[in-house]
């Protein structure tokens, strides 16, 4: 995006096109943090009683199946859930948005069922 930025201000192009391009580069930028600051968080809760994961956020309370496919790593996890309407969401959690605790026994419970 930078890159983009510094070739429309070194090359010789028509002024008003650079002004042009230049203006939608920072229009797109300030929506994308503007989208990023407004992010509402989710909460993804684990039911052992029915084997079943739901999913809390701005689209209400979504009921998940946890897929066979799952990436485990001590920094980062990557899950795949299908919905009830068979759509697949993926949740990329990082070490750093929940406590060590909680984090380990992610991992532990992702790879206990794995085998």
């Amino acid at each position: 995006m930078m890159t983009a930025a510094i070739l429309l201000v070194i090359l010789s192009i028509v002024f008003w096109l650079k002004v042009i391009a230049i203006a939608g580069i920072m229009i797109f930028l300030v929506r994308i943090i503007a989208l990023w600051r407004n992010a509402e968080s989710q909460i993804l809760r684990f039911n052992p009683e029915t084997d079943c994961w739901q999913l809390s956020g701005p689209q209400g309370l979504q009921e998940l199946r946890l897929k066979p496919d799952q990436f485990v790593t001590a920094r980062l996890v990557i899950m795949h859930f299908e919905t009830s309407h068979k759509s697949v969401i993926r949740c990329f959690i990082t070490r750093d948005v929940v406590n060590a605790a909680d984090h380990h026994r992610l991992r532990a419970l992702l790879m206990a069922r794995s085998h």
